[in-house]
């Protein structure tokens, strides 16, 4: 009877939404690239790689280096999203090429309480080999809402 009680009050609390997606986003990263010895670079914002991010679902992405997600210049990510609360969300994903290169991600997510869309995406990263070969890198990333 407890739980019964406690599940009608946590529904009450945070009631259940259906969560939009299909957002995309426009991603800044911030951090070091490590390429070859003793050559270490820090980006961000004004320098580093363009990326956009379309959330499909909530264990797929697609990352693209175009705006348009032209073919040939995207690549899927997947992996695990676990609610926070009403309006927020942790994940991590990633995803392993077939020539060894990899990139893993981790962050929150925030939801728009009215409409039930992903408002903002941020979190960190690392990757090796998927923006130049031979090369690693780690770091910050944010979301800016594209319309």
């Amino acid at each position: 009877m407890k739980r019964l009680g406690l599940a009608f009050f946590l529904v009450l609390l945070f009631p259940l939404q259906a969560f939009a997606f299909g957002e995309i986003f426009k991603i800044e990263t911030s951090g070091t690239a490590y390429c070859g010895d003793f050559n270490a670079a820090g980006f961000n914002g004004s320098n580093n790689v363009d990326l956009w991010v379309l959330v499909l679902s909530d264990t797929e992405l697609t990352v693209s280096f175009t705006a348009d997600f032209a073919p040939g210049t995207t690549f899927p990510m997947f992996g695990h999203t676990y609610l926070t609360g009403a309006t927020g969300a942790a994940f991590v994903g990633g995803i392993l090429f077939q020539n060894g290169a990899f990139a893993t991600i981790q962050g929150t997510a925030k939801f728009d309480r009215r409409t039930g869309a992903i408002a903002s995406l941020k979190g960190t990263f690392v990757q090796s080999g998927v923006l130049d070969i031979g090369c690693f890198s780690s770091g910050n990333f944010t979301s800016q809402k594209v319309a």
